[in-house]
């Protein structure tokens, strides 16, 4: 069963509903939960860009999703989940794979991202999946409108 989980939250709706839907998971089978935020690495960008054009970037991206990371953590506590938080940036699919080897999970929870190309964020045809290089189970959060985008309106 799976007692250590490792829960991928972004502040977005899709990463909500991943987020919902892991903590009842783990309420489920009392499982230990690892909240996982990951700054990517284009959010670094508009710093260093600024600084090389003689500008301050005043803007606190790390601030933000350490915001997100501790209030999604509050949230599992409240709802009787034993939670810790950890923040990463860098590449998602190797932060991911990097934390759920150091913290020895069981199972990966994420949302279900589908791209406008086609395919996933978590694996193409270019390079293994996020599921095939993972040493546990992945859980991707999705519900029925995600299934087909909306026609507008």
């Amino acid at each position: 069963m799976f007692k250590r989980v490792l829960l991928c939250y972004d502040g977005s709706e899709v990463g909500r509903r991943a987020l919902k839907r892991g903590a009842e998971l783990a309420i489920l089978v009392g499982a230990q939960v690892y909240v996982l935020s990951i700054i990517p690495s284009e959010a670094a960008g508009a710093a260093i860009v600024a600084s090389a054009a003689g500008h301050a970037c005043l803007i606190d991206e790390a601030g933000g999703y350490r915001k997100l990371l501790d209030d999604s953590v509050a949230w599992l506590k409240v709802r009787g989940v034993s939670a810790e938080g950890y923040l990463a940036s860098g590449n998602t699919i190797e932060q991911i794979i990097a934390f759920a080897r150091r913290l020895a999970i069981d199972l990966i929870v994420l949302g279900h991202y589908p791209q406008t190309s086609g395919g996933f964020w978590w694996g193409n045809p270019h390079r293994a999946s996020l599921a095939e290089r993972a040493n546990c189970c992945v859980f991707v959060a999705i519900n029925a409108s995600d299934e087909a985008p909306s026609s507008g309106a």
